[in-house]
């Protein structure tokens, strides 16, 4: 499609001539901002047409790729395009009304958290009171008003006592922030598990599932570790990603700050040796796949794109997707027919209803049914 074509294409619109597979088209620009309405002028709107043209041109021989790519023009739109072999089509399928009557009620998720506190009580984040929760040893554990748990010392009140640990789970559809007692900031992803000490020791050793995004706070005589599945990961004050859920084909723990060292569990100096790990510089990742850890070079803008509120695609194929969006909307994924040469790039925010994402991905002639809160997908 060339610039007189959109230019054509935006004025039907305007005038309301559009049919209603090409109305539903252009309005997927807007899925990125949907408080901005279609009222900007031709100009305005085609005014970084021979920029958009240069980032949608993409050729592709043996995958089917669906570029989704943001911030096209100068309105702030997003405009969600099916690019194969470089040819732009304008065959937009929008979902059936079937299909959007029953995801209607299906939300985004939002925050939504457990507290299991040292004696086996839970307390639930999302319907707990502003102030304080609980009081542990010398820690008095608060909510604050932006939607975080904070732990604060009581030295006059409180007594050190023996070792206990607090869990913080969120489910699917759910995420939270907390500030540990050493001052380190904690974000967790949905179905996500943080296991943590309310007092740490010369040691500050944390225990995840899920994923997580860590705001390390310094400390040079007390070592940083995050404990999963598959890797140990130990610094001073840095700031780190971890995606370690059970259901991904590898663990991954991308540096944005500082420094780390990754191990396998029971090696390194978290197992009792040293100079066994593998040490990451910004921008690097540690991914262990198989039982074996490898470095290479990562975009830390997709590792922590759901912190900032995004699904960020970067040559991902539809399984991944369904992943995140199964944990992200709680659903049950079913896959019927051939799903592993569908790629997608570009980004989606969290908060798109699920009917709006379907619509994005059914554009390209992928499909779905809902059965109860199963989503079936349909190549």
């Amino acid at each position: 499609m060339d610039n007189k074509e959109i230019i054509k294409l935006l004025e039907r619109y305007h005038l309301g001539q559009c049919t209603e597979q090409e109305q539903a088209w252009i309005e997927t620009w807007y899925l990125n901002q949907p408080e901005v309405t279609l009222t900007n002028s031709i100009e305005e709107l085609t005014s970084d047409l021979e920029e958009i043209e240069q980032r949608l041109i993409k050729h592709t021989t043996q995958v089917k790729y669906v570029s989704i790519w943001p911030k096209l023009v100068a309105a702030a739109s997003v405009l969600f395009v099916l690019s194969i072999g470089g040819y732009f089509l304008l065959q937009k399928q929008t979902p059936s009304k079937t299909l959007q009557d029953q995801t209607v009620s299906i939300v985004p998720g939002g925050n939504k958290a457990i507290l299991t506190l040292s004696n086996g009580q839970q307390v639930s984040l999302t319907d707990a009171t502003l102030g304080a929760i609980s009081e542990q040893g010398n820690q008095t554990i608060k909510k604050t008003s932006d939607g975080m748990i904070t732990y604060q010392s009581n030295t006059l009140t409180g007594q050190p006592g023996k070792e206990a640990y607090n869990t913080i789970t969120t489910p699917r559809g759910g995420q939270w922030s907390v500030v540990l007692p050493d001052g380190t900031k904690v974000m967790l992803d949905a179905a996500s598990t943080l296991k943590y000490p309310v007092s740490f020791g010369l040691a500050r050793e944390v225990q995840v599932t899920g994923q997580a995004y860590f705001e390390v706070a310094h400390h040079a005589d007390k070592p940083f570790r995050v404990i999963t599945r598959d890797q140990v990961i130990e610094d001073i004050g840095t700031a780190f990603n971890v995606n370690a859920y059970n259901e991904e084909p590898a663990t991954k723990t991308v540096l944005l700050e500082g420094i780390v060292e990754v191990f396998s569990p029971g090696t390194g100096s978290a197992g009792g040796k040293k100079n066994t790990g593998l040490r990451l510089s910004p921008g690097q990742q540690a991914v262990t796949q198989n039982h074996k850890i490898s470095v290479s070079r990562a975009n830390t803008e997709d590792a922590i794109a759901w912190k900032n509120g995004y699904f960020r695609f970067n040559d991902e194929n539809i399984e991944s997707i369904m992943r995140k969006l199964s944990r992200w909307y709680d659903l049950e994924v079913e896959y019927r027919g051939n799903s592993s040469q569908i790629i997608f790039n570009g980004e989606i925010p969290r908060n798109t209803s699920l009917s709006g994402v379907l619509k994005v991905l059914e554009a390209a002639n992928i499909h779905f049914s809902m059965e109860g809160k199963k989503l079936i997908f349909k190549e």
